[in-house]
């Protein structure tokens, strides 16, 4: 399994020797997940085939058995002290087993803020007093932290409403955690700084970057309910600010990754959740507010569609991105939005911007709601890198064409049925609807 995990990150996620690996011992992982009784030996395996699935690509996969090995781990009694003395009596095996259960907790957490849905292990159902890996694991013990965090945040975060409450002092304070965390990582896992020495090893400039890039997502995901509505930003620009900025850093970040190494093109899978999360607050928050933030988004919201162009079709993280952009198309046109082959006085401004802005783009103005369009041979159900990009910059585009924002407009402008529009988000049927169409995107 670590040969078919290997060879799946140096073909991006397709390898046929890995397959045929993974195809090898199928059977055994399935009599093992399925079978009893459990043993504490065959935790690792089945941990190797959910990051397996993982590196295919298949998040939800690897989540639903990240879920089923924790249940295990808790069956077996390793989330308790005692029950986890008496399980393993020996002190070297013990350390071991430690660090494969938090390991679990972390990889619970990750792939759960990956998909969306909740955690298999609860922080109150684990021991206070269980022990955790020593000082020789330092990134896991920084992910264990963190994750703690990550619990506070869910829960502050995760809502039924359509309009998620805003809690001031909890955002102040989780955000402080935060931060608190950030720079209590070890030096040899901080993101070195202009002046500071290079990193001399791949493998830790690869763990600097995500270290970094998570607490940005955290950040994001703790401000989140900032950019709900226009009034909402209006009411706390400064959290808007900070959360658009955040954004824009990821961004930023990983376009510079991609730029100067093969880390972000060999392991896309690690990253794009933090992508398409800095992509919807861009989004939201140009269309939301455009004279405030339409002209500093605009260049950051192109780096990132550049990136998008490299998704891959099958991936969790593009299905996701993929089911907003259909749900933004189909709500466009019922409210004015001009449909594929239609013309309409922004399509050229659109046209003419993306021009500016380095981007051939044909057909800029209108898609295809058929989901017929270009480079997506008609399915609707496999989404591709560059349609999603070319849909994206075409939502954009008429969000803010909509407004005024593409020829010199002072932010309220004539909409698409020639009635006055103030926020781009109107062009999507308004605050609610915009945001909950993207909401699935953090």
């Amino acid at each position: 399994m670590v040969l078919a995990c290997a060879t799946l990150t140096e073909g991006s996620g397709q390898s046929e020797i890995g397959f045929c690996l993974f195809d090898s011992v199928r059977e055994i992982a399935n009599r093992i997940l399925h079978g009893e009784p459990i043993e504490v030996k065959n935790i690792p395996f089945v941990v190797l085939v959910a990051i397996y699935h993982f590196h295919c690509d298949e998040e939800g996969l690897a989540w639903r058995i990240i879920g089923q090995v924790a249940r295990m781990c808790v069956e077996l009694g390793l989330h308790r002290r005692d029950s986890l003395f008496k399980v393993v009596e020996d002190e070297h095996e013990r350390a071991e087993v430690t660090k494969l259960f938090w390991s679990i907790y972390v990889l619970d957490r990750r792939w759960s803020f990956g998909t969306g849905m909740p955690f298999a292990l609860q922080d109150a159902d684990i021991d206070p007093n269980l022990p955790e890996p020593d000082s020789g694991v330092p990134y896991l013990n920084t992910m264990i932290a963190y994750s703690r965090i990550g619990s506070k945040v869910w829960r502050s975060v995760s809502s039924f409403s359509p309009s998620p409450p805003l809690n001031i002092e909890e955002i102040g304070y989780l955000d402080y955690q935060i931060l608190q965390w950030q720079k209590n990582i070890p030096r040899e896992l901080q993101l070195p700084t202009a002046s500071s020495p290079q990193t001399p090893s791949r493998a830790i400039r690869r763990l600097q970057i995500l270290l970094y890039l998570r607490a940005n997502q955290m950040r994001i995901l703790i401000y989140r309910p900032v950019l709900h509505s226009a009034s909402s930003i209006q009411e706390h620009l400064s959290y808007a600010n900070t959360v658009v900025e955040l954004a824009k850093d990821t961004i930023r970040a990983l376009t510079h990754l991609n730029q100067t190494s093969d880390i972000y093109r060999c392991q896309q899978v690690c990253f794009n959740y933090f992508l398409t999360s800095a992509i919807a607050v861009v989004f939201l928050a140009s269309c939301h507010a455009p004279v405030h933030f339409s002209a500093i988004c605009r260049e950051e919201f192109y780096m990132a569609l550049d990136l998008v162009k490299g998704f891959s079709n099958k991936s969790w993280v593009s299905k996701r991105l993929w089911k907003t952009i259909k749900g933004l198309k189909e709500v466009g046109p019922k409210l004015g939005l001009a449909p594929n082959g239609s013309e309409d006085p922004h399509s050229s401004a659109a046209l003419a911007m993306a021009g500016l802005a380095g981007h051939e783009i044909s057909n800029l103005g209108g898609f295809d709601n058929g989901m017929g369009g270009s480079g997506m041979a008609g399915t609707g159900n496999s989404p591709n890198g560059f349609q999603m990009s070319h849909d994206m910059t075409s939502l954009f585009e008429a969000a803010l064409g909509s407004v005024g924002m593409l020829n010199g407009g002072g932010g309220r402008g004539l909409g698409m049925d020639g009635g006055m529009v103030g926020v781009g988000s109107n062009v999507f049927g308004g605050d609610e609807e915009l945001y909950k169409q993207l909401r699935d995107l953090f």
